[in-house]
C-alpha cells in the first residue's frame, strides 16, 4: 500500500506539470508566433515489464505498475492564424520556414514576424533580436546604413513632345521653349532654352542656350510624313554647366510631330537626371527582398531575408520569446522565400499563436481530473493503512 501512495504521488506531480503546460499555452493565446506544447506521459512498470522469468514460474504472471512519468513537452509547429497589422515591415510566412535571428552571439529561429528598424537602422523583432539576411551564402544583419541616401545623377537625355508648324512665316518666326531644366553630377539644376527655326521643307534648326543666353549647341532636325527622320531627330553635344564638369547631353526630338497648324505646344516629356534623395520608405516583397524608396523618386533593392528549414521538428527546442534553438547538433538549411520549398512572405501581416482554445480547455479538464484521481488513490491507500494500524491497536 505504500507503493500505491508513491504511485498516486507520481500522478499528482506529473498532472501538475501537465497543468502548468496547459496554463502556459492558454496564457500565450495572443502571443505572436507562439507554438503550443503538450506534456508527454508514460507509465512506469517494474523492470520485468509484466513477463515472468522461467525461474519465477506462474506465480508472477502479473506485474503491477509503478506510477506515472513524463518525457517532457512536445511542441506543436502548426501555423498560427495570420493577423493584419498595417505595418508594412511585419511579415507572415505563408508556408514552410523560420526566420533566423541573432540574440547576442546565439542564433535562434522564430515564426513571429513583427519587425521594425531600430535607431541604428538594423532590422529587429519585438524582442530586439537582429533579423538575418542571406548574402553570398552567409547570414548577415539587414541594415539601412548604406541605403540612407540616393546619389544624384546628371541628366544624359531630355525627351520632348509636341508639334511644329510646317508652314514657314515671312519673315520666319522662331518657336521657343524656355524652362528646360537639366541636372549636373551634383544634382544641381541648370536652365536651358530652345528655339526652333523653320528652314522649310520639313527642316528645323534647333539652338540651345544656357541661363546666361550663351549658345551651347545648334543643329538640325528633319521631318518626313509628319514624323522625324531617323538620324536627324536629336541634338547631341557636350554640355558644361556653370561651376560643373562637362558631360554628354542628348536632346531627343523623336516624339515631335510636324503639322500645318500646331495646337500642341512643345514640352519636356522626360529627363533622366535626378537630385540627391533621402530615404522615405522601405518595404519587403513576397520574396523577402528589401526595397527602399527615396525623395527623388528612385528605388533601390537591399538585402534579402533568410529563411531556415530543418530535417525534423525535433531539431528545435523553446528558447523563450517565441524563439527556438537547435538541439542535438541539428543544422539548418538556409534559403529565400519562394524558393526551394520555402513559403512566400505576406507584408503587413504576422503569424499569431497556434493555441487551440477548445483543445486546451479539454486538456485542462483532463489534467484536473487526473490530479483529482491521483489524490483519491493516495487518500484511499492512507485509509487502508490506517485500518491496518487500527487492527493492531484493537487486538
Amino acid at each position: 500500500m505504500f507503493d500505491t501512495i508513491f504511485i498516486g504521488t507520481s500522478g499528482l506531480l506529473n498532472h501538475a506539470k501537465g497543468l502548468r503546460v496547459v496554463g502556459n499555452n492558454l496564457a500565450n493565446v495572443n502571443t505572436p508566433g507562439f507554438k503550443s506544447s503538450q506534456l508527454q506521459f508514460y507509465s512506469l512498470f517494474e523492470q520485468s515489464g509484466g513477463r515472468p522469468s522461467q525461474s519465477e514460474g506462474a506465480r508472477n504472471l502479473v506485474r503491477t505498475g509503478s506510477g506515472l512519468g513524463s518525457f517532457g513537452t512536445q511542441i506543436n509547429f502548426r501555423a498560427g492564424l495570420e493577423q493584419g497589422t498595417g505595418n508594412p515591415l511585419d511579415l507572415a510566412i505563408d508556408g514552410n520556414g523560420f526566420y533566423a535571428v541573432k540574440r547576442g552571439d546565439n542564433l535562434l529561429y522564430t515564426r513571429a514576424g513583427d519587425f521594425n528598424f531600430n535607431a541604428k537602422g538594423i532590422l529587429v523583432n519585438s524582442a530586439g533580436d537582429h533579423v538575418q539576411g542571406l548574402e553570398n551564402g552567409q547570414l548577415t544583419d539587414i541594415s539601412l546604413d548604406k541605403l540612407e541616401r540616393s546619389a544624384p545623377k546628371a541628366t544624359a537625355t531630355v525627351t520632348f513632345r509636341g508639334e511644329l508648324a510646317l508652314t514657314a512665316a515671312t519673315p520666319p518666326i522662331d518657336k521657343t521653349l524656355a524652362g528646360v531644366t537639366v541636372l549636373d553630377a551634383n544634382g544641381v539644376d541648370h536652365p536651358l532654352s530652345l528655339s526652333f527655326h523653320n528652314e522649310g521643307n520639313g527642316v528645323f534648326t534647333v539652338t540651345a542656350k544656357d541661363g546666361a543666353n550663351a549658345t551651347v549647341a545648334t543643329g538640325q532636325i528633319k521631318f518626313s510624313g509628319g514624323v522625324p527622320v531617323a538620324g536627324s531627330n536629336s541634338l547631341s553635344f557636350s554640355y558644361t554647366p556653370a561651376g560643373g564638369a562637362a558631360a554628354p547631353l542628348l536632346l531627343d526630338f523623336s516624339k515631335l510631330v510636324s503639322v500645318e497648324t500646331t495646337t500642341v505646344p512643345i514640352s519636356v516629356a522626360s529627363q533622366d537626371g535626378y537630385a540627391v534623395g533621402v530615404r522615405t520608405d522601405q518595404t519587403f516583397d513576397a520574396d523577402g527582398l528589401l526595397t527602399v524608396q527615396y525623395s527623388n523618386g528612385q528605388k533601390v533593392s537591399g538585402p534579402r531575408i533568410a529563411l531556415a528549414d530543418f530535417s525534423s521538428e525535433g531539431a528545435l527546442e523553446e528558447a523563450g520569446g517565441s524563439t527556438f534553438r537547435t538541439v542535438g547538433g541539428a543544422e539548418a538549411q538556409y534559403g529565400y522565400a519562394g524558393t526551394g520549398g520555402f513559403g512566400k512572405l505576406a507584408s503587413g501581416r504576422r503569424e499569431g499563436s497556434n493555441v487551440d482554445l477548445a483543445e486546451e480547455f479539454g486538456n485542462l479538464i483532463l489534467m484536473q481530473r487526473g490530479y483529482q484521481a491521483s489524490s483519491h488513490v493516495i487518500s484511499t491507500a492512507n485509509d487502508m493503512i490506517q485500518q491496518l494500524f487500527d487492527m493492531k491497536g484493537n487486538r
